[in-house]
């Protein structure tokens, strides 16, 4: 592959380390004068001429080929380096390594200049990157310090051993020799190499090479100074020098120059290649780098570009790609199964290789560790890749330069069967299954985008799909949807496909993530239009059909169609228990399907049926410890919590976490779930000491091994702030809602019906500060919100209204409140019913309205009515039961019924000790209650006992200073006045 090059221009400078090394040395004219002036014309050694019988006087002899650079740049710490190891006596041997293009020639050049100003020591300058060239260096030295020339070819070894006994011997003196771009290395091997054996060492001198070999560096036995990309000033200031006088100081400009350095990796050689074309074309950089970062392939061609530089060797190629040809085509003969393996990573994403994803290529000897070890390290020692460390996982990354350089190498039919083969590679390593995506680093996903571009191979379309349930199982909707609707346009548009089950199955997965989007009216759309077309064609009662089926229910569940989700659902449940019997995991998966959206309706005892009935079934057909069988603990554990089943919760959470903990690992999402739930369970007895570890432990995992902006990180966000606004922890509560509401605006967009409930939490801690007017802002915004994409009617629509009539009774409010609190009351009762927990919760929220209202009587009946339908579907013990209790005594308070009140007040702080405990914050509140209606009775002595209780557990509890303290001890210092 090596040319040629026809030199000329004046682009000489900091250019990396293909030096032209001049013209025909047989001519024996010998340039004399300071070598900081002299121009590279013509015979190129310089120096000083010899005068017979006078040859001391013209010592020290300065045999350099190029001028100095006046252009070059930085690198200083280089420079010292060479310096610090060039130090002391005897003989030295130092070794710039690195890429090519990096600078190592101009260093070595800056160095020699630097060293010649300050010292007598010779310097020569020899090329060795072919016996010729090496040769011919010798010739010139030998003339120069007058051993007689060989005079046949015959005698060319003894000549050339004559010139290394001559610097070996004592007549030398003191000397640096540079043998610039030793690369190939069957030249250096040890003593024997073709060069090497010529390449001498003694007690004195000091040489220095240039190589991209890590193999020369340390079979000559050299200090190794790597030379990488040159720092950002320095690149800038290279940049500059290179394009000379041009206007560049306007921002568009300066920010061209800033990308394209950046892109080419701050390299000198692609640095003044650049520049080159810039100058020659009259291109200003942003224009360029609009060019460049159009596409791969014009950012190939910019870079094939030839440019001339004085300061490289003749037979070195001339564009900033070509530069690593040679190396191609030395690490192809030397090493085969090293060229194959380069070639492998060309085609993958040049970052972050795992180490695995190419031992595990199928490449022939990638499997053997030593011929693996053996190929990766030809390619790392030539620094066309590096190693990065993460943890004790091993990566590889490919430099970008090399990258394009080898797709310009290649021959077409190569580059089609190298693409072809990375795709194969990645596919078959990429999982085929949920249960060992975990196991998979999210390094290998920018792999898989990368061979799967521009593709339309049937594996590429598989290999989107299984890209795309990946991030769906992981959270990332948006990037699934993206992969799924690729493979679906694939299959429309190529005849290669057969709109078979499997083309269903991408849409049936596209209606899903819609689902998480928050776009349940697509996902219906989609899933409706599945159904008509594969249920005439298949029937009801197929496999497909039905989970088209279960979708479509979900998508109407969370629409708020709750009756036609319900139906969707129990067609689904009918059939698979049709085809596969009432044993079949499928069937045990329908049924918890049924038992969530009974749940949504308020059908709490038929839903625990189901929910049981479901996990009797896994238990018997998976076994106990089962991920599904664990997934019906984790479901029936939610339902009985709903029912205020506070303690059986509990006890399901933790079955369900130490079983996960056990199948599924302590930091896997489905066990941080699990620590999430118990922690709700744990919240819900008033245990939030314990609540706030849990969902602190939830958040941290994470965080660990999802992303900080992922939707079950945020969800975690959001629940750790419900517990501390529980512990009236108010500011971080605040901090922890604004977090996850930020994450899901920028995650889902600002209608996300989750973007929206954190929005309308968030309004709660505001209201629990009194930031009434802000709490009434956000949820106006959560109102409208809801409106727009689940409609007036939704019950989560409706919810947040009764949040907002919720504010505005604090406010002072209370017309408006009652207004908002009877329209959502009315529109509640038509959707769910007059017995649904949310109607009812409706109902009590109008009561309170017309309480403050002073509408005592109405108030009353409102109440009434709240606490019969909680009694009958929730029973007289449920948390909720006992607030409506709790609600109904202090109307009756107010209305001079103190004798009932406190009957009441008795019920509910005896069911509130019983259920939740003597400490929780609903008991104190109903023991502060009784003691206001005994105070009202003249019961003071047990009114101050009652308080006193309140006080001692709020100051133990919540501390001194919360809202909910001051108040009990504000309540206490009345009772001495009242009494006396």
């Amino acid at each position: 592959m090596d040319r040629m090059a026809d030199i000329s221009g004046n682009f000489s400078g900091n250019s990396g380390d293909h030096n032209v090394y001049g013209s025909n040395y047989n001519n024996n004219n010998i340039i004399t004068g300071n070598s900081s002036s002299i121009t590279n014309i013509g015979p190129i050694y310089q120096g000083c001429a010899f005068r017979t019988g006078d040859r001391e006087a013209y010592r020290p002899y300065r045999i350099i080929p190029y001028c100095r650079n006046s252009k070059f740049t930085g690198r200083k710490h280089l420079i010292e380096a060479v310096k610090r190891n060039s130090q002391g006596s005897g003989h030295r041997r130092i070794a710039l390594h690195g890429l090519g293009g990096s600078g190592k020639t101009q260093i070595a050049l800056e160095y020699v200049y630097q060293r010649a100003s300050e010292s007598d020591c010779d310097v020569f300058w020899v090329h060795g990157s072919g016996v010729p060239e090496f040769s011919e260096g010798f010739r010139a030295i030998a003339q120069h310090v007058r051993i007689p020339v060989a005079s046949a070819k015959t005698d060319q070894e003894g000549f050339l051993l004559n010139v290394k006994r001559w610097f070996e011997g004592p007549a030398s003196g003191d000397w640096i020799l540079v043998i610039d771009n030793a690369d190939n290395e069957e030249d250096f091997i040890g003593n024997g190499g073709r060069i090497s054996k010529f390449v001498p060492q003694g007690q004195r001198g000091t040489l220095i090479f240039t190589t991209r070999s890590l193999r020369v560096v340390s079979w000559q036995n050299c200090e190794r100074i790597e030379v990488g990309k040159m720092e950002e000033d320095e690149a800038q200031a290279l940049f500059s020098k290179r394009l000379g006088n041009w206007n560049t100081t306007g921002d568009e400009e300066k920010e061209a120059i800033t990308m394209i350095l950046e892109s080419v990796h701050h390299i000198p050689l692609a640095i003044v290649g650049a520049a080159a074309f810039m100058s020659e074309t009259q291109t200003l950089p942003s224009t360029y780098w609009k060019i460049f970062r159009g596409s791969d392939e014009q950012a190939r061609r910019l870079l094939s570009q030839p440019f001339c530089d004085i300061q490289r060797e003749a037979d070195m190629t001339e564009s900033i790609l070509a530069t690593y040809f040679v190396t191609f085509d030395r690490i192809t003969l030397q090493m085969p199964r090293a060229a194959e393996l380069l070639r492998l990573i060309t085609f993958l994403d040049r970052q972050n290789i795992p180490e695995e994803l190419l031992s595990q290529s199928g490449l022939e000897g990638a499997d053997d560790p030593i011929e693996f070890r053996q190929a990766i390290g030809k390619l790392l020692g030539f620094s066309l890749v590096t190693t990065v460390k993460c943890g004790d996982k091993t990566f590889y990354e490919l430099h970008r330069l090399v990258q394009l350089s080898l797709q310009v190498y290649l021959p077409t039919d190569e580059l089609n069967r190298w693409r072809a083969t990375a795709l194969g590679v990645v596919s078959s390593l990429f999982p085929r299954h949920w249960n060992s995506w975990r196991d998979v680093s999210s390094a290998y996903i920018p792999h898989v985008l990368v061979v799967t571009k521009h593709s339309t191979d049937p594996i590429a379309e598989e290999l989107c799909f299984r890209l795309g349930q990946y991030f769906q199982d992981m959270g990332f909707y948006n990037d699934a949807e993206i992969q799924l609707c690729r493979c679906i346009t694939l299959r429309e548009e190529s005849r290669e496909y057969d709109w078979d089950a499997e083309g269903r199955s991408r849409v049936m997965l596209l209606g899903a993530v819609s689902i998480y989007q928050g776009k349940a009216d697509v996902a219906e759309k989609i899933l409706r239009n599945l159904l008509e077309d594969i249920e005439g064609s298949l029937g009801p009662d197929t496999p497909i059909v039905l989970k088209a089926m279960d979708w479509l229910a979900l998508a109407l569940r969370f629409r708020g169609k709750y009756d036609e989700s319900e139906a969707m659902s129990r067609c689904a449940l009918e059939g698979r228990e049709k085809i596969g019997g009432p044993e079949h995991p499928d069937t045990v998966t329908g049924i918890s399907n049924l038992a969530i959206v009974l749940q949504d309706q308020g059908k709490y005892d038929e839903s625990e049926t189901m929910n049981r009935r479901a996990l009797e079934a896994g238990e018997r057909i998976l076994g106990p410890d089962h991920p599904d069988t664990l997934a019906s603990v984790s479901n029936l554990a939610l339902i009985l919590h709903s029912q205020g089943k506070y303690d059986e919760s509990e006890t399901m959470n933790r079955r369900g976490l130490e079983g996960r903990e056990k199948i599924l690992g302590p930091d896997h999402p489905d066990t941080l779930a699990s620590v999430n739930n118990l922690g709700m369970a744990l919240q819900g007895q008033g245990k939030y000491d314990e609540a706030e570890t849990m969902k602190r432990r939830a958040l941290e995992g994470y965080e660990k091994i999802l992303e900080p902006d992922h939707p079950l990180t945020l969800t975690s966000t959001h629940n750790l702030a419900s517990v501390l606004r529980c512990r009236g922890k108010y500011i971080e509560s605040e901090t922890m809602y604004r977090r996850a509401l930020e994450g899901f605006e920028k995650l889902l967009g600002p209608d996300h019906r989750d973007t929206l409930l954190a929005l309308n939490n968030l309004a709660f801690a505001l209201q629990d500060q009194g930031k009434y007017i802000e709490s009434e802002t956000m949820i106006r915004r959560a109102l409208e919100g809801n409106e727009k994409i689940l409609g007036p009617d939704h019950p989560h629509t409706l919810a947040i209204a009764k949040t907002l009539a919720s504010v505005l009774q604090d406010q002072g409010k209370y017309i408006e409140s009652e207004t908002i609190n009877r329209h959502a009351l009315k529109r509640l009762e038509r959707i769910l019913g007059r017995d649904h927990p949310h109607t009812l919760s409706s109902v009590n929220n109008l009561a309170s309205v017309l309480q403050d209202q002073g509408k005592y009587i109405e108030s009353e009946t409102m109440y009434r009515c709240a606490l019969e339908g909680l009694e009958k579907i929730l029973g007289r013990d449920h948390p909720h039961t006992l607030s409506s209790v709790n609600n109904l005594a202090s109307v009756l308070r107010n209305l001079g019924k103190f004798a009932e009140s406190e009957t009441m007040h008795r019920r509910a702080l005896e069911g509130h000790e019983k259920i939740l405990g003597p400490d929780h914050p609903h008991t104190l509140i109903s023991v502060s209650n009784l003691a206001l209606v005994s105070h009202y009775q003249g019961k003071y002595i047990e009114s101050e006992t009652m308080n006193q209780r309140v006080l001692k557990v709020r100051r133990m509890i919540l501390g001194r200073d919360r809202p909910r303290t001051s108040s009990s001890a504000n309540s206490l210092a009345t009772l001495p006045r009242l009494q006396g």
